[in-house]
């Protein structure tokens, strides 16, 4: 019982820590949700120029999406006109942070590792765009437009943008952050301080490791951040710990297959080699200049005297995070929120009730909500397609139409970064 107290104790210290800034992050990605226009994006970055690179990182380092939630984002800009560079300056940039994971960073990592982050995905971000540019000139492959071909609003309603800040994020951040949070606990409860410290080679292994881990495997910008604070409280050199936190989110396989599906092989191995250097260069950078040695020792260390203030960001963060989960599992089937916003889809039905088969398509790579709604929107694109559900957690999607044309969707499906399956 001793050893559980203890864990749940550094497990809770550090969802407190983190609380505040995080909910203050979620609430500044209101305002972008809000006013941010995709179309806007897209404007500024249509052009072969180094300005519109420049813009791929300044747009990508605040917006708040998650590794898998960029992928539809970034081809739908690119399908509408942005450039080879600023299409994988965004793809660089946006991953590595964003509003949420500043804040957060911020408050449990320090204000230098946290800027220093912020620095890195913009430099990283126009370092990789520019050479994509220059060592990739060929024509990029023609894919079917990502988007729905339905005019995107100016802005949005308040009221969406506040489902999307304080509903649709925690709920796509619950998983990683809830687990980070446990390893992190038992980490920082039970692991030695010196556990990582004697890794054979010092930090120029640990940072190799650190890259074997993240370049393949999906981690969360947000989600890592008590994680890699454990680490680095276990002995892992900081060094290492920011590759993780930057290489990590930035490439995965969902992000590598999709990038040469759209952009072609050449594209992706400069988007890959470019992000491992940057992150080497950086992570150097901050071993030999930036490195004080203390990273996170104040949160680890005054667990028992936190203030009322941050036990209560703690606890409203965790609502935030356990309440979509919860109320998707005790809703009954016949509550779920229809794909549709208007009566587009009970007009479309009732020109031509009958003659519609259901069908459930396999599609892989959805992992959040940003992932749902480029599917639902995709298909609902296509003509004589009534979208009922778009499920991630079960990889499907159930649609309604008079003749399937499994051609259409696998290529819609595809140039929006996913992979049908076929049909169930």
């Amino acid at each position: 019982m001793e050893i559980l107290s203890k864990v749940a104790t550094h497990t809770w210290a550090m969802i407190a820590e983190m609380g505040v800034y995080l909910l203050l992050g979620l609430a500044i990605s209101v305002l972008l949700h809000r006013f941010l226009s995709q179309a806007w994006v897209g404007r500024l970055m249509g052009k072969r120029t180094i300005g519109s690179v420049v813009w791929g990182s300044v747009v990508g380092v605040p917006m708040p999406l998650c590794s898998c939630g960029v992928i539809p984002v970034t081809m739908s800009l690119h399908s509408k006109g942005a450039s080879r560079g600023a299409t994988v300056s965004f793809l660089t940039s946006t991953p590595q942070t964003g509003v949420d994971s500043f804040l957060a960073t911020y408050g449990m990592l320090g204000p230098v590792f946290a800027l220093y982050k912020i620095v890195v995905a913009f430099v990283s971000g126009i370092l990789v765009g520019l050479t994509t540019d220059l060592l990739d000139k060929a024509k990029p492959s023609k894919v079917a437009p990502a988007s729905s071909g339905a005019p995107e609003p100016e802005s949005r309603s308040l009221k969406e943008s506040l489902r999307y800040g304080f509903y649709t994020m925690p709920g796509d951040l619950a998983s990683a952050l809830i687990i980070g949070f446990i390893l992190a606990g038992i980490i920082s409860a039970l692991a030695p301080a010196d556990l990582l410290a004697n890794i054979p080679g010092g930090a120029l292994s640990a940072i190799l490791l650190a890259t074997l881990i993240s370049v393949p495997f999906y981690i969360c910008s947000t989600g890592s951040i008590p994680l890699a604070l454990a680490l680095v409280h276990s002995g892992l050199p900081i060094s290492a710990a920011l590759v993780l936190l930057i290489a990590g989110p930035a490439t995965n396989i969902a992000t590598i297959t999709t990038m040469r599906k759209v952009l072609g092989g050449r594209s992706t191995l400069i988007y890959v080699i470019g992000v491992v250097l940057t992150t080497w260069i950086a992570a150097a950078i901050y071993h030999f200049f930036l490195d004080t040695g203390t990273l996170g020792t104040h949160a680890m260390s005054h667990e028992m005297d936190l203030a009322w203030w941050k036990h209560l960001g703690g606890a409203v963060l965790l609502l935030l995070l356990v309440f979509p989960h919860l109320k998707q599992k005790l809703a009954p089937a016949a509550a779920q929120p229809s794909c549709c916003a208007d009566s587009s889809c009970e007009s479309a039905a009732n020109q031509n009730p009958t003659n519609m088969n259901t069908h459930i398509l396999s599609i892989q790579g959805m992992n959040c909500s940003h992932c749902e709604g480029s599917v639902r929107n995709g298909l609902a694109s296509l003509p004589g397609i009534q979208v009922q559900s778009v499920d991630k957690n079960s990889a499907t999607a159930t649609i309604e139409t008079e003749t399937l044309d499994e051609a259409a969707i696998r290529e819609k499906i595809a140039s929006l970064g996913f992979d049908y399956q076929g049909t169930k």
